[in-house]
């Protein structure tokens, strides 16, 4: 199994680009799904540090697709962007195994720092 770096999963095919060009320009390896079905077998043909996933998408979100991901990966970091942050999405993403929640619009230099972690950890 190839080691794949970071698996970005967003149906905001805007975002997933712009997201994936600065993680590339920033040196990382960058892969890409457009929903957590694709996402999903990914994971099967590489193995990934961290995976950043919004929230809401259609079919499957990304809390179902969190919990679907341990399932695969269990030391997977998972990193859940959403413009609906609440007390009750931050506590249905801890039991789903998800390291941090970020509010939309969020930052891409956190979202780098929390990236170069994991590598240099993984």
């Amino acid at each position: 199994m190839e080691d794949g770096g970071i698996l970005l999963v967003d149906d905001d095919i805007i975002t997933l680009n712009l997201l994936s060009e600065c993680f590339r320009q920033s040196g990382m390896r960058v892969h890409c799904a457009e929903n957590g079905e694709d996402a999903l077998q990914m994971m099967q043909e590489s193995t990934f540090v961290l995976m950043l996933t919004d929230l809401q998408m259609p079919g499957m979100n990304g809390l179902e697709l969190a919990r679907k991901a341990r399932e695969l990966a269990p030391d997977l970091h998972i990193v859940m962007c959403t413009g609906a942050l609440t007390r009750e999405v931050c506590e249905l993403a801890r039991k789903a195994g998800i390291a941090k929640v970020l509010r939309k619009p969020y930052v891409f230099l956190e979202i780098l720092a929390i990236a170069r972690g994991d590598i240099k950890s993984g």
